[in-house]
């Protein structure tokens, strides 16, 4: 065998052996998000990756609610992000989240677009024009109690219940209105940003104050909690409220 070719063989097996162990080293963490954390999959995944470069992240989002039943029925995630504070308190409290580990990451806004695309009072929902009405719904998510608070709150809510067709979550909400099913919705800002919406005021309905915490069946407990201590990093905050979000 010429020198050339023995030499040639050698980087081959080096660099074979450099992928296999890039590979093997690479942990990839699974996280449950709420669904007002769509947009902020990738910003978030690769901001974290920058200085955390052996872990991948892939995103499971749905309904807190939904998320937090599989959770109790040993569902494999490692992270859970919910919309809704008291899910996450709920499994620390009965042992399916680490009580150690839950974390306030951001409180959540409201905002809601019109079929127009124009900004227009909250009260112009009661209007005839106004046939229907989208809303994330309450019995699953936050930003469906909080939509109700603020109807209730402009006085409209009476006007309005009967055009209200909900969605199991924010981002379902805005399919119903992006669909044509509906001539307004109200849903989480972070999904609307860029759309011309109006921000709903904070103080017109509960705060959605949103948590997380290491599922406590996870096998990457250390990568779980690198990624809950950066939840709370100047990084992700600034990822965080350019999505609409305020620091908790």
């Amino acid at each position: 065998m010429s020198l050339r070719l023995s030499s040639c063989l050698v980087v081959c097996f080096v660099l074979a052996f450099a992928h296999v162990a890039h590979a093997v080293s690479q942990t990839t963490l699974a996280v449950a998000a709420a669904s007002d954390l769509t947009p902020l999959e990738i910003p978030l995944g690769s901001s974290f990756g920058k200085t955390h470069p052996g872990i991948h992240i892939s995103w499971v989002t749905a309904s807190s609610a939904m998320l937090s039943q599989q959770i109790r029925n040993g569902a494999p995630y490692d992270v859970f992000l919910s919309a809704n504070a008291q899910f996450v308190d709920e499994l620390a409290s009965n042992r399916n989240l680490l009580t150690e580990s839950v974390t306030s990451y951001a409180v959540g806004r409201l905002g809601v677009l019109w079929r127009d695309g124009k900004h227009h009072p909250l009260s112009n929902l009661a209007a005839p024009d106004v046939r229907f009405v989208a809303l994330p719904n309450p019995k699953l998510a936050p930003y469906g109690v909080a939509a109700q608070q603020a109807l209730e709150h402009a006085g409209i809510w009476s006007r309005v219940r009967s055009k209200v067709v909900y969605g199991e979550n924010v981002r379902q909400a805005l399919e119903l209105f992006e669909s044509g099913n509906a001539d307004a919705v109200l849903t989480s800002d972070s999904l609307l940003r860029g759309r011309n919406a109006d921000l709903i005021p904070a103080d017109w309905h509960s705060p959605i104050l949103q948590k997380a915490g290491i599922v406590a069946k996870t096998t990457n407990l250390d990568a779980a909690r690198r990624f809950i201590r950066f939840l709370s990093s100047p990084a992700a905050q600034d990822i965080f409220a350019q999505f609409g979000f305020s620091r908790p």
